[in-house]
């Protein structure tokens, strides 16, 4: 089983809001150059012209990508399909109120999980910094049929464990829900990297211990305290997404203690995720990426799809 717990649903309204809020985060376009112009159907040359620039030449680019490149639900079960996954977990991210990026809209993550309730799940974006969050949260799972919650500290100017985000942690609780939480480095020198690091959910998992936290994008470069946290508390869940998964096997790449505690005491704690589009190569190959690190065959079936099984309730 492959489920993967950070995708992209590539619907021509997903590309719009995505394209807009890299755009708006100072360094991301160059940072992801070549897998973005991969994303785009373009060369990265001419994707580095075209959307670096910013103004009205990157937004009619953007436009241009976007209805070009839209595909249905449907479709993107075919992608699915053809890279051999069972489901994958898509999202939206809400940076409005601090980069003016307008969200996606729920309901276009809600209609591809209606239509493909077995293959496509989603986890909801928002930003502890509008008050109707946990509300929204509330509709999104109840109404919409979510699964969860994505949140993005770095760009929300806070870190995880600021009060701001305790009505949205406590709805997840509340509902069951787990709360993917970006916590690695950011590409943006505008952004400080400490808004990521793993202490705040730390604090944050022991003082609501029913909360199901996934700490997205595996910590880097912070590793060891993140597989610190994990062990010491049990809803807390690794996502190495964002990052080259043969390099978790690299010596000196930062990820040692995840690929040692993560084969033993920690084996039920780490999900798979590609962050597609962003990465340079297909889904394809970052599962066989991921299928290829020295881990002990059990517990290669349960970082690539058993452990997400469980924390999502897929088969329940």
């Amino acid at each position: 089983m492959i489920v993967d717990v950070c995708s992209f649903l590539p619907a021509e309204a997903s590309y719009r809001a995505r394209l807009l809020g890299w755009a708006a985060i100072p360094g991301y376009l160059r940072m992801f150059a070549k897998g973005l112009a991969a994303f785009c159907g373009v060369a990265e040359e001419e994707f580095r012209r075209r959307a670096l620039g910013g103004g009205k030449e990157a937004r009619a680019f953007i436009e241009e990508v976007s209805a070009a490149r839209g595909r249905t639900p449907g479709e993107f079960v075919a992608m699915l399909d053809a890279a051999g996954y069972d489901r994958a977990v898509v999202f939206s991210i809400d940076q409005e109120v601090t980069t003016g990026a307008p969200p996606l809209d729920p309901g276009v993550l809600a209609q591809a999980v209606a239509a493909h309730p077995s293959r496509i799940m989603a986890f909801m974006g928002l930003d502890p910094n509008k008050p109707d969050a946990a509300r929204a949260l509330e509709h999104g799972v109840k109404e919409l049929g979510l699964h969860g919650a994505l949140l993005v500290p770095f760009l929300h100017g806070l870190p995880a464990g600021a009060p701001a985000y305790r009505p949205v942690f406590k709805k997840c609780a509340e509902l069951g829900v787990p709360a993917w939480v970006h916590t690695s480095v950011n590409w943006s020198p505008a952004h400080p990297m400490e808004l990521g690091h793993p202490f705040a959910l730390d604090r944050l998992c022991g003082e609501l211990p029913a909360l199901k936290v996934i700490a997205g994008h595996g910590g880097w470069p912070w590793v060891p305290e993140l597989v610190a946290a994990a062990w010491r508390h049990p809803h807390l869940y690794i996502d190495p997404s964002g990052h080259r998964w043969k390099y978790l096997a690299a010596p000196g790449s930062g990820w040692e203690m995840l690929m040692r505690f993560g084969n033993s005491v920690l084996q039920d704690k780490v999900l798979f995720g590609t962050d597609w589009p962003l990465m340079p190569i297909g889904m394809r190959e970052i599962a066989g990426e991921a299928r290829a690190l020295p881990l002990k065959p059990g517990v290669r079936e349960k970082w690539m799809g058993g452990n997400a099984a469980r924390l999502l309730g897929i088969g329940a």
